[in-house]
């Protein structure tokens, strides 16, 4: 099966491609914006993939075919989506509709990861079919996402994660653990949804 990962340099994307690499069923293509951060570069093949730019990410998968797309590229800075949000939209709206167009095209099955960020945190724990509420643009943007994927033709599974933390190699940016001891080591109030 050929399993292709957007977003491969961040840290969810960094883990699947450590596990799928090692799977003799898997043929696998990492996908990321730059040059790929990985280390390990043996079990797998690695493209610069700027998701944001339709014709490349056509290019690209049109290409290599993929059976599954994992998609971990997104914008999760819960803060700079709100002060950017054209590039959150970019990321997280836009570049999710030409994946779900160019899954159609080739019949692939997209795996789209999501978050609890489109509730409210009011009535958990949450069911699939709970009512949406989000109260950020962050929130906002991946419930977007997750309505093209409810109103296309292609073979999708979204994946809704609460907090993904842990260590990875040469992180463009941290994570919500980091950050929190950073915050408080500084002394500084730490506000949380």
């Amino acid at each position: 099966m050929r399993v292709l990962i957007t977003g491969s340099n961040g840290l969810l994307g960094q883990k699947l491609v450590h596990k799928l690499r090692i799977d003799e069923l898997v043929e696998l293509i990492a996908t990321s914006k730059g040059e790929n951060r990985i280390s390990e570069k043996i079990g797998y093949n690695y493209i610069s993939l700027d998701v944001t730019k339709k014709e490349e990410l056509e290019k690209v998968i049109l290409s290599e075919k993929p059976d599954v797309i994992i998609n971990t590229a997104a914008m999760t800075n819960v803060d700079a989506c709100e002060d950017k949000k054209q590039e959150c939209d970019a990321l997280n709206i836009d570049a999710v509709q030409y994946l779900t167009e160019v899954s159609e095209q080739i019949d692939s099955h997209l795996i789209h990861i999501s978050t609890d960020f489109i509730f409210d945190g009011k009535n958990s724990p949450y069911t699939e079919d709970a009512i949406p509420n989000p109260l950020s643009y962050y929130g906002l943007s991946k419930l977007k996402s997750e309505t093209l994927l409810l109103e296309s033709s292609c073979r999708w599974t979204v994946l809704r994660t609460i907090i993904v933390f842990g260590v990875a190699e040469n992180l463009s940016k941290g994570n919500i653990v980091l950050w929190a001891k950073e915050t408080l080591e500084k002394g500084e109030k730490l506000d949380i949804i």
